[in-house]
């Protein structure tokens, strides 16, 4: 007996086939969008909801590009014009790829690779666009990670061999200028106030050459902190030690220096030196950040496995628009600074295996320091 197909079943068999492709790419595990030619959102699946922290409520019937703000790592935004989806309705390309910072729904950005393919009718003409997204956020974060490692590795070799051939003249032209220095006080017939002069220009330059030499001593530190010597160290020593050596300078600026370290607190392995250093240019910079006086809390306690160090200071804060630029090498506010010192202090606590950062703050800077135990 043969069935008679009428066009009502046909048509319930399209839409039993409809659901089952909706479904199927609502369950996709990578994000999947798709738009009409003018650019509004009509499908968005669960993955795309939780990579970009929308709903899809917000999302369809929407221009994306309203909603994702998409940039480059230059900054460039991605308008109507440079949006690779505009290319592809207009026949230009067929499919295109593209990596992308997005703003989400929660106010975050994140990174997504984006593949984009034209959707054709019948007669080829395009209807529609599918973009598959995938978070790449944490494997963008990995590769800066490891360029960054090796390009600190390169560095710390390059400075530590400039390093060294510029400390030996350096050495030799300060103990010229000691010479020379003797030289001008013995001479018998000179005018006072020439030979004065003279000393002061010498004076000068030797405080150059020492603030060179300094400067050259920072740079073999930065080319050494991945070489750890660890042993069994105490935190609430290191920092009672460090506020010692600060207290001078603190109280002519007027700043009192809080210590709260939890009595129990563990020994942790590790580089004592290196971490005594790291710790003191975090207080050095904050002890600097008030001139006119303020208050600096230093305090340590554990955290599950590891030991956390709080450094705040009540000075002015530092802008946004430098947060991000602060642990750069040689990059500084400061009349007569290296950019070295912030730089150093990362290097020396990730070495550690520990993390660094800046916390938000209402007033002042705090600077957070995990070191695992």
């Amino acid at each position: 007996m043969t069935q008679k197909i009428t066009g009502k079943d046909t048509d319930d068999s399209v839409d039993a086939i409809t659901q089952i492709l909706n479904y199927a790419l609502d369950c996709a595990s990578k994000g999947i969008m798709i738009q009409d030619t003018n650019r509004k959102v009509v499908f968005f699946n669960r993955a795309c909801e939780e990579i970009t922290k929308w709903p899809k409520e917000e999302i369809v019937g929407k221009d994306c590009g309203d909603i994702f703000h998409c940039h480059t790592s230059t900054g460039m935004c991605l308008t109507e014009k440079h949006c690779p989806g505009t290319d592809i309705f207009h026949g230009k390309l067929s499919r295109a790829s593209r990596e992308l910072l997005i703003r989400r729904g929660d106010g975050s950005e994140c990174w997504v690779e984006t593949s984009a393919a034209a959707i054709r009718d019948g007669k080829g003409k395009v209807t529609h666009i599918v973009t598959v997204l995938e978070d790449i956020s944490e494997r963008k974060r990995f590769l800066d990670e490891v360029l960054r490692s090796k390009t600190l590795s390169t560095l710390g070799a390059f400075t530590a061999e400039l390093a060294h051939e510029i400390k030996n003249p350096l050495n030799a032209m300060h103990i010229q200028m000691m010479v020379l220095e003797r030289e001008i006080r013995d001479i018998p017939k000179m005018h006072e106030k020439s030979k004065t002069e003279l000393l002061e220009t010498v004076s000068v330059v030797q405080k150059e050459l020492i603030r060179l030499s300094g400067f050259v001593e920072e740079c073999l530190h930065f080319s050494k902190t991945g070489e750890l010597n660890k042993r069994p160290i105490d935190i609430h020593g290191i920092l009672a030690e460090i506020m010692s050596l600060l207290l001078p300078q603190a109280k002519l600026s007027g700043v009192q220096i809080e210590l709260d370290v939890d009595p129990e607190l563990p020994k942790i392995k590790a580089d004592r030196d290196k971490i005594k250093q790291a710790f003191l240019n975090i207080m050095i910079n904050g002890v600097e950040a008030m001139p006119d006086g303020g208050r600096l809390r230093v305090s340590a306690k554990r955290v599950d496995h590891e030991i956390r160090i709080s450094c705040h200071d009540t000075g002015p804060g530092i802008p946004d628009e430098m947060k991000d630029k602060i642990f750069d090498l040689f990059y500084t506010t400061k009349d007569g600074g290296t950019g070295i010192g912030l730089s150093v202090t990362q290097n020396v606590v990730h070495a550690h295996g520990g993390t660094i950062w800046l916390e938000p703050s209402k007033k002042g800077s705090t600077f957070v320091v995990t070191i695992p135990i």
